[in-house]
């Protein structure tokens, strides 16, 4: 059983901003969207959405219009996603780990499909919420941040997974995923002055780690140890002044990196976790 994670930390009545931060986590993603339908059902809007990797386009859904209409969409994209069209299986095999001598083991034609088809806007300025995105500048290795201009290169820039996706060219720096230094960005809310932010971080379980079977297995497990310690940092610290929700997570088991058919469970296993979170915290409010 899960508990009731939220840190009031005496909100500001004077500055009622409210956040929605939706961290990385490739086809767990889904997870999300029944996040986002249990929060929008309740009344609970965004003034911002802040996005990182996979969470950075859910967030450009939500922010094109913070509907249930918009979350309808937005799971109808997720339920028909051909995980081979974005991340082909036979593409992270031993032998292309080994022999592949490009920038990436996948092109991001397929992905960039995926942005275009899943918003009605090209512009940050069109979206009806403000909306930031993160990705990692190769250069620099810091954060690079995006909030107008063209939206689809940003999430593309904050989606590309290191040596799986090539890195994305924008104003002459190369970026990759805003994982690598910003996976669940509670720290970007803070900055734009929220004072109620709540985080929708569908890799938010527990469960013993198993012993990696290939060099990639190593490797994404290594990268999600690394995210995950920056995440566990900023919930435990949250500034005063801020109120940190926390949604629960639900662990998928056992699943491969582009298996995409597990969505609508996870959709429906995410909205029902999250709904009655939100009710329980509703109750212990007012009472």
């Amino acid at each position: 059983m899960w508990a009731v994670s939220v840190t009031p930390i005496r909100p500001d009545p004077t500055r009622p901003t409210t956040a929605f931060v939706l961290g990385g986590g490739g086809n767990l993603g889904a997870i999300q969207v029944g996040m986002l339908r249990a929060l929008v059902e309740r009344g609970i809007h965004p003034d911002h959405v802040i996005g990182c990797s996979v969470g950075a386009l859910n967030a450009a859904a939500l922010a094109a219009e913070p509907s249930l209409s918009a979350v309808d969409q937005l799971e109808e994209t997720w339920r028909t996603l051909d995980g081979e069209a974005i991340v082909s299986s036979g593409r992270l095999s031993a032998i292309w780990l080994l022999t592949r001598k490009y920038r990436s083991l996948q092109p991001n034609d397929g992905l960039r499909r995926l942005i275009e088809t899943a918003l009605p806007y090209r512009r940050f300025e069109d979206a009806r919420v403000a909306l930031h995105i993160v990705a990692t500048s190769l250069r620099t290795g810091g954060e690079r941040w995006f909030s107008s201009g063209s939206v689809v290169e940003p999430i593309l820039a904050s989606a590309a997974l290191p040596a799986v996706f090539p890195p994305v060219e924008i104003d002459g720096e190369l970026l990759i995923d805003g994982a690598v230094v910003n996976n669940v960005p509670i720290s970007k809310a803070v900055h734009l002055g929220a004072n109620r932010i709540y985080v929708l971080h569908c890799g938010n379980f527990e469960r013993p780690r198993p012993a990696p079977k290939r060099p990639l297995d190593a490797l994404l497990q290594s990268f999600s140890i690394a995210r995950n310690f920056r995440f566990h940092h900023e919930t435990t610290a949250a500034p005063e002044g801020t109120e940190l929700v926390v949604l629960p997570g639900i662990d998928p088991g056992p699943m491969r990196h582009n298996d995409f058919g597990h969505s609508r469970k996870l959709i429906e296993r995410a909205y029902r976790s999250t709904a009655t979170f939100l009710d329980a915290v509703a109750d212990a409010a007012s009472s």
